[in-house]
């Protein structure tokens, strides 16, 4: 997936109008994008080749997708994420099995209702400085993308 996509729809999210009831679904953009950060990105690539290792049943089952190695939510205190210093905030969007860059960002801007816009809401949430993306082809799903999100 390309960056400057997922910063056009932070900064434009008109473009990626929600689909169903889109209450509690932010709706304003951000006046600037992510900053694009090098450990962010390398965590999130970590993830999406520790997700291709699973099943396909685990990664989709309750929060499973969020979990890393060691079970923990890789957002949580003491997680890579916490440890490369995000420790204002930091939030996590996965999705598995969409071929292309603009399948997953339609996903996470406006088919996001059943998620509670909680991935439409991240990438919205213009507090939030910096982002990693990651991709990667192979495993269960066949594709496997992961966008962290955090401020230091």
């Amino acid at each position: 997936m390309s960056f400057d996509l997922v910063n056009d729809a932070r900064q434009h999210p008109e473009k990626y109008p929600p689909h169903g009831n889109a209450a509690g679904a932010t709706m304003t953009g951000c006046a600037t994008g992510f900053g694009l950060s090098a450990q962010l990105t390398d965590i999130a690539d970590a993830h999406n080749l520790f997700l291709k290792d699973q099943s396909k049943e685990w990664a989709v089952t309750g929060d499973h997708m969020h979990r890393g190695p060691g079970g923990r939510l890789v957002w949580e205190a003491g997680e890579p994420m916490d440890r490369a210093g995000y420790r204002s905030w930091r939030a996590e969007n996965v999705a598995v099995g969409f071929t292309t860059a603009e399948e997953v960002l339609r996903f996470w801007m406006q088919d996001d209702e059943r998620f509670g816009w909680g991935h439409r809401n991240a990438i919205l949430r213009c507090e939030t400085l910096e982002a990693g993306l990651g991709h990667h082809e192979g495993g269960p799903w066949g594709h496997y993308w992961t966008l962290d999100m955090g401020t230091r």
